[in-house]
């Protein structure tokens, strides 16, 4: 078992921790592990979360607490809810961002930046992130 070490953390610290773990799915520990590989790993991080050959990205957004998956497909650059709120597939990371929030708040506009709504699950980084020009 490897060691473990104790790292003291200011409250408001350790709640953002806390609400990026639970964005992430993860607890603390793992949040920490991520940050570190993310950072120590950026130069390369974008390009190893676009595979090659058009193959999907499995990316989330959080919205009103509740985590929804997606596959976004760089080559069309649609992205497909297999299901939750705002299940289908969708021309853009933005037409799928509005279908969540009108699953989630149909009374508020739904109009959304999807390349800023969504994250990459491999990176922590926004979809922007992967990004590329037409």
């Amino acid at each position: 078992m490897p060691p473990q070490y104790d790292v003291p953390l200011d409250p408001t610290t350790h709640a953002k921790l806390a609400v990026l773990a639970n964005a992430w799915g993860t607890s603390p520990a793992q949040a920490v592990g991520r940050l570190i590989e993310h950072f120590w790993a950026a130069p390369t991080a974008a390009a190893a979360a676009a595979p090659a050959g058009g193959n999907s990205v499995a990316v989330h957004a959080l919205y009103e607490g509740q985590r929804v998956n997606g596959l976004f497909d760089p080559a069309s650059r649609s992205l497909t809810i297999a299901e939750g709120p705002g299940a289908g597939h969708h021309k853009s990371p933005s037409g799928a961002a509005s279908a969540v929030l009108h699953a989630l708040k149909p009374a508020i506009q739904t109009n959304r930046n999807g390349w800023s709504f969504w994250i990459v699950d491999a990176t922590g980084e926004v979809l922007q992130s992967l990004r590329s020009p037409l």
